[in-house]
């Protein structure tokens, strides 16, 4: 099957090296009108029950994704997220109240939608989406934090946010609550590559290291295992979810 749109991808998560359940998921998915799904999800809870929030979570949406039959408008990718996202929380939130075992599970999300005209994303929590060309990498979502706030508002610099005490406390995540927000957003896709990644790869490593390794000429899988390697050989302090897109520009 044929992307609306010409290039390769890959995805990959990680246990890393201190951690010992691996609690992040990543995929990129093809629908049957060519459209593509990047996602990631940074389960949150402990003791395997951010693995079943973050596994749930990309299973839904991704089978929602299989089953759509292509999105017409703008509007109409912001109602898949809006319809799929509120059944996935609910799951989520019903699972977690249910079982004495699950309590307090959630996890973060962030997805990106890529069809010939459109380029949307929705973020709930810490993930990140980023666009990539050789020499810079945009960040396009917002940190879902306490930190995040914090640098919005003026009330503490980027630097300052690298080292400040609460930079791991989310505002927001699926599963917390019987009803769940997120940012949606469309962007102008211009041709960059494309990165969702969670915080065990961009804690790990800064833009340079990334744009070292997407800058090469090996394939996509293999900057993929390259970005999931570095981190860890950077200490590998947390899971690491990473879904790269690379356009062919040819």
């Amino acid at each position: 099957m044929a992307t609306t749109v010409k290039g390769t991808f890959a995805a990959k998560s990680d246990r890393g090296l201190v951690r010992l359940h691996n609690e992040d998921r990543a995929a990129v998915l093809l629908n049957q009108k060519g459209d593509l799904l990047f996602v990631v999800c940074d389960g949150l809870g402990g003791h395997n029950k951010g693995d079943f929030a973050s596994k749930l979570a990309i299973d839904m949406l991704m089978t929602a994704f299989a089953n759509n039959r292509g999105f017409l408008t703008t509007n109409s990718i912001k109602r898949f997220f809006n319809k799929n996202i509120r059944s996935i929380n609910k799951a989520i939130f019903e699972e977690s109240i249910l079982s004495e075992d699950m309590n307090n599970m959630s996890t973060t999300l962030n997805a990106v939608v890529l069809t010939r005209s459109k380029l949307c994303n929705v973020n709930i929590g810490d993930s990140r989406f980023y666009l990539c060309t050789d020499d810079e990498m945009y960040l396009m979502s917002e940190d879902q934090t306490v930190v995040g706030y914090l640098v919005r508002t003026n009330q503490i610099t980027p630097e300052e946010a690298l080292v400040h005490p609460k930079r791991h406390i989310l505002t927001n995540a699926l599963g917390t609550m019987p009803t769940v927000t997120f940012d949606f957003r469309k962007f102008q896709y211009r041709g960059e590559r494309i990165l969702v990644c969670s915080d065990g790869l961009y804690n790990m490593l800064d833009s340079e290291d990334i744009l070292g390794i997407l800058r090469t000429t090996q394939t996509v899988e293999f900057k993929v295992d390259a970005l999931v390697a570095l981190a860890n050989h950077r200490g590998g302090a947390d899971n690491i979810g990473v879904a790269l897109w690379e356009p062919d520009n040819d």
